[in-house]
């Protein structure tokens, strides 16, 4: 994750200020860690899908709460059998609280919400393209996969996001202007080292009937890719055009709600890679406290360098044939019945 340069004083400025410890510290584990998923020691994407999938729940999580709190007509509607085990009933607010509730956003901040991002600029759809590429899930199945949680930092973190933009759906702002801007900072540098690895990695080149040369960002690298002759510059300049407009909007307090909650962004995303360090076993004498990574290990049974780790991919076999897609959907279905107080007797 990475900053962009704002002008002194803005909430932009205070955010890089009030987080560029924490924002060293995030870069560092990202840097060091970022060449283990790539040659020469793996030859194949999987690590990078894992990695990918825990942020991806992140933007997934902020983005819906950003389209739930500006609906429109033109959204694709959500199953519930599919989103309702990522979502508690109680993420938002506690209904015996004796708390006073929050007030709802004013129309002058709904506008300006709704007007922040340019066409082009969200990234839940590019991250779906690119998780049926890396994992081999597509349609209900994706969705399937997605309706769980792949670790628990996850699940805590998407929990925090819910709760704190019911309550403040302000601190939006903190949330887009640290993640896309690492899209556009930090992000031209991950995409650098990720295309390095070459076509024969991401599965690119010649479509199957040897035709048409496929881009690497139609195999999986999406994310880091913006529509355009621009590459995203255009959009980048817009979006923080129309931040300014913050500055005379937002309260004192509701700038420093922003502030502080880049601050959990920083904390949080942290908590991921440390996540994903302990389930994938990362070899941390491999990386070195500069980032620098050291020379891999080999397998002591093999005597090369592939890591053997289970991956979304090689369930996707188990999980795509028809008669157990059918029992996961049934056993689902069944599961939301009775987690929505229906007396299943009744419909028998």
């Amino acid at each position: 994750m990475a900053k962009d340069v704002a002008a002194p004083d803005s909430l932009s400025s205070q955010i890089n200020t009030a987080t560029r410890a924490a924002h060293a510290s995030l870069n560092r584990l990202i840097t060091s860690r970022l060449p283990l998923a790539l040659p020469p020691y793996v030859t194949n994407n999987d690590l990078y899908a894992t990695g990918i999938l825990h942020f991806a729940h992140v933007y997934f999580t902020f983005e819906s709460c950003w389209a739930d709190l500006l609906p429109s007509s033109s959204q694709a509607p959500t199953s519930p059998l599919l989103s309702f085990l990522l979502v508690d009933p109680w993420d938002g607010t506690d209904p015996f609280s004796t708390e006073q509730k929050p007030k709802p956003p004013s129309p002058e901040m709904l506008g300006f919400l709704r007007d922040l991002r340019p066409k082009g600029l969200v990234r839940s759809g590019r991250l779906k393209q690119d998780l049926e590429l890396l994992t081999g899930f597509e349609g209900t199945d994706l969705s399937l996969l997605l309706s769980q949680f792949p670790g628990t930092k996850v699940q805590e973190y998407c929990t925090h996001i819910r709760r704190v933009v019911a309550q403040k759906p302000h601190v939006l702002v903190a949330y887009a202007w640290c993640y896309y801007m690492a899209i556009f900072s930090g992000g031209r540098w991950i995409r650098g080292e990720l295309l390095r690895a070459g076509e024969e990695f991401w599965g690119g080149g010649a479509d199957k009937d040897g035709e048409k040369v496929v881009p690497l960002e139609e195999k999986g690298l999406a994310l880091w890719h913006f529509d355009g002759d621009d590459d995203g510059e255009d959009i980048k300049a817009e979006f923080k055009r129309r931040l300014e407009a913050a500055e005379t909007l937002f309260t004192p307090e509701e700038r420093q709600d922003a502030i502080d909650e880049a601050r959990n962004i920083f904390k949080y995303s942290v908590e991921l890679v440390q996540e994903l360090d302990e389930r994938l076993g990362t070899k941390m004498d491999q990386v070195s406290p500069s980032g620098k990574v050291g020379i891999p290990s080999k397998d002591k049974s093999t005597g090369t360098h592939e890591r053997k780790i289970f991956t979304l991919r090689r369930a996707s076999a188990l999980i795509t044939r028809p008669e157990v897609t059918g029992a996961v959907v049934v056993l689902g279905f069944l599961a939301y019945m009775g987690m929505s107080g229906f007396n299943l007797r009744e419909l028998l």
